[in-house]
Order: structure tokens, then sequence, then C-alpha cells
């Protein structure tokens, strides 16, 4: 190498250490994320309600508050509802009805409009803090997520695909990516502040539907995280995946970086869409094999621009999901394949286990129809012996929240 060569080298690597300068320091006091397993006995949930512009948003907005509010008094359990004075009056008015005279609930108002899903924007950490995402640049955010894809999805579809896929995500697997272009985080600091909560937070852009806390088969805590928010903490810090690992361990109060669990995207933005952590070192991850076959006979027989993209887009989530299972087994986790899940229709990976009243576990997911909710509850309930009842959300507002590309797991955070 040249010595122009050499001097251009050391710039970059002078550069690249003023970027690590930028980290800032731990304020969690390294404690835990509550644990979305059952052994996290959640008995609290969060939710955040904002009526959308237009009128079937808004009577989705209601059937889940509806929902929410019936659970809870059912169950319960806590309703902790954030909202804005222009949209408190809908819950209020709907809460003052009889059948909830018995359910617990706390109605905050926040100064400006807060995203629905309030999954993804906030912590609650086992020591009483409350965690938010660090705001980012969002052009820098967008392009580290994307060279992660770039470098990992490579051989996974074709070239052209590929491209395709990392310019028009939207139309593939979005970028999880959200929180950090609203205020939601924001926010939620300046309410916990208020109420004399101490404030965390995270370093690593990790968006909550992307982090799965759990345990493994010993019962040893570990968390599961999406490769994209490694690979973007990475870019964003000038940091390798094993820094970023041990950021997640000094954040969350682990031991060792095995317990953070780097996994595949599994074909979703977000993992929570496409696995279930059922506890005691189990993952369900979805299988969608016989989707893939499918369009792949359609594109042979109906051969057009629709046919092969959508067995183009098939075929990545299919490889991507293979990788999750892999990257699970590798970490010592035993994955289960199943199909739970099917485009707007149904997604039972997307949910909440909590504790009711009575001491058992219970599990809150999107409603869809009656005969794959059964087939789903039986798995649940009576082969791998999780919970002792599966709780689903109406049909209708399942379908149209899955449609916003969120469910009944994105809207509620669950906390002790």
């Amino acid at each position: 190498m040249t010595r122009d060569g050499n001097a251009e080298e050391g710039e970059v690597e002078l550069v690249k250490a003023r970027i690590r300068e930028v980290l800032p320091n731990v304020d969690t006091g390294r404690a835990l994320p509550q644990k979305k397993t059952p052994s996290g006995r959640t008995k609290v949930l969060h939710l955040n309600y904002i009526q959308s512009k237009t009128d079937k948003p808004v009577e989705t907005e209601i059937a889940h508050l509806r929902f929410f509010a019936t659970t809870a008094k059912e169950l319960g359990l806590r309703l902790e509802i954030l909202t804005n004075e222009k949209n408190r009056e809908d819950i209020e008015q709907e809460l003052k009805q009889e059948q909830y005279e018995e359910l617990e609930y706390n109605i905050t108002e926040c100064r400006k409009p807060v995203s629905k899903w309030a999954e993804d924007s906030v912590e609650y950490l086992e020591n009483g803090k409350v965690a938010v995402l660090n705001q980012f640049d969002a052009k820098l955010l967008q392009w580290g997520m994307t060279e992660g894809r770039r470098h990992r999805w490579q051989g996974k579809i074709t070239q052209e695909n590929l491209e395709e896929a990392l310019q028009e995500d939207h139309l593939w697997i979005p970028l999880g990516i959200r929180v950090n272009a609203g205020e939601t985080g924001i926010e939620r600091e300046r309410i916990a502040q208020a109420k004399g909560q101490e404030v965390a937070h995270i370093r690593a852009y990790i968006e909550g539907g992307n982090m799965i806390t759990g345990e493994d088969g010993t019962g040893k805590p570990v968390i599961i995280i999406g490769k994209d928010a490694i690979a973007t903490t990475a870019y964003i810090y000038q940091l390798d995946d094993d820094d970023v690992r041990r950021i997640i361990c000094e954040d969350f109060g682990l031991e060792t970086i095995q317990q953070v669990i780097c996994v595949e995207q599994p074909g979703q933005f977000h993992l929570d869409m496409g696995m279930l952590f059922i506890g005691s070192g189990v993952v369900i991850v979805n299988n969608s094999s016989e989707d893939l076959k499918d369009a792949i006979e359609m594109s042979e027989m109906v051969p057009c621009l629709t046919t092969q993209t959508m067995a183009a887009k098939l075929k990545l989530q299919f490889e991507l999901e293979e990788a999750a299972a892999k990257d699970l087994e590798e970490a010592g986790i035993k994955v289960i394949r199943k199909k739970l899940e099917k485009d707007m229709n149904y997604n039972f990976f997307n949910g909440e286990f909590v504790e009711g009243k009575d001491g058992l576990n219970y599990y809150i997911t999107n409603g869809g129809p009656k005969e794959e909710e059964e087939k789903f509850e039986a798995l649940m309930v009576q082969e791998w012996k999780v919970v002792n009842k599966v709780i689903f959300s109406p049909i209708a507002a399942a379908q149209q929240s899955l449609k916003e590309r969120g469910g009944v797991g994105c809207r509620i955070k669950g906390a002790q």
C-alpha cells in the first residue's frame, strides 16, 4: 500500500474512532427489560390511544380499546392508557359504561399525538426505570439498516430482486425505523419525568417489537434481537456486532454476550411478527414453505410479473425464516416451525403473555378465522402447555390492524 493509501486509511480510522466516542454512557442501572415470555408474569398493559383520520381506523381503535378493557377486567389486569386531550373523551365515554365498573385503569395525557404502537418506543425495566430510544439521524438510520440487509441477504434471491427489495422495502419487508420517525419516545420521557420516574436510554437502535426478552432452558435470562437492530447500531457507531452485543449487555445487565442472541429478521420487519418465544428456551418460528411452493407453481402456470414477484417475495421470506431458525438453534434455543400467520388474515405470533388474577397464564393475540384460532389454541394449551387460554381480538379489528402492519402485540406493552 502507498503512503497516500496508508494516510487515507489512517484518516478513516480516526473518523471511526471519533464516531465511537459519541456513544452515550450507560444510564439504565443495568436492569433487564420486562420479559415477554410467561415467566414475565405481566399484570399491567400499557396502551396508546389515538384516533386515525378515516372512519374505519377510528372503529378499529375503539374496537381495540373495548377488547383490551374487557380482557383486562376479566383477568384482573391494570390498563395504563396514554392519549392526548382530543382523544381522552373517547376513552372516558367508553370506560364509564357499567361493564367496566371493576376495571383498574389510569389515563395519562400527552401534549402531542403519540403512535398507537405502544410496544416499540419504550422498555419498562425490572428496576422501575422507563427506558426510551435515543433519537438518531433518519437518513443515517435508513442507510445503516439497508446496508446491513444488503450484506446479509446476498444469495437469498437474485441480485435484481435483492436491489428491488432494498430500494422498495415498503413493498417487500419494511425497515423497522418508525419509532425514530415519530416523537412518542420523547413524549414518554417527558411524561415519566413529570411523574418523578427515572428515565433511561437504550443506546442500540432497538424498536420494541424487534427485541424479545425471555430465558433459556436453564432459566438464565436471554434477549433475542433482530439483526436489523444489530447491523444498524454497528453502522451508526462504527462498531462490530460483538461490540453492539456488549452495549446491550451493559444496558440490560447481562453477564455475557452469548445472552444476546442475534437473529435474522424472519421475513418480517420485527421479530414479534414472525416468531413467538414461549419460554424456557423454546421459540416458534414461522414456516412459509407451503406458501412458497404454491407461489412457485403459480408463477410457472401463469408466468407474469405479478406471479414472479410474489414468488420472489416468498422465496426471500422463506430463506430469512430458515436463517432465523438456524441462528436460534446455534444459540442453544429449541425451535419449533409452525405457520401461524397469513398476510393480513391472521397473525398469532404477535401478542402478549399475561398472568391473570387466578395466577394462571394467558396469551392475548389477534383474532383470525375460527378454524385457525382453534388449531392455535390447541397448540398453546394442549400440546405446548404454555397457557390456560388464548384470548383473541375481534377478527375485523385484527385484520384492519394487520393491514397497517401491526397487531395486538404492537398496541400493548407489558409491565409489572
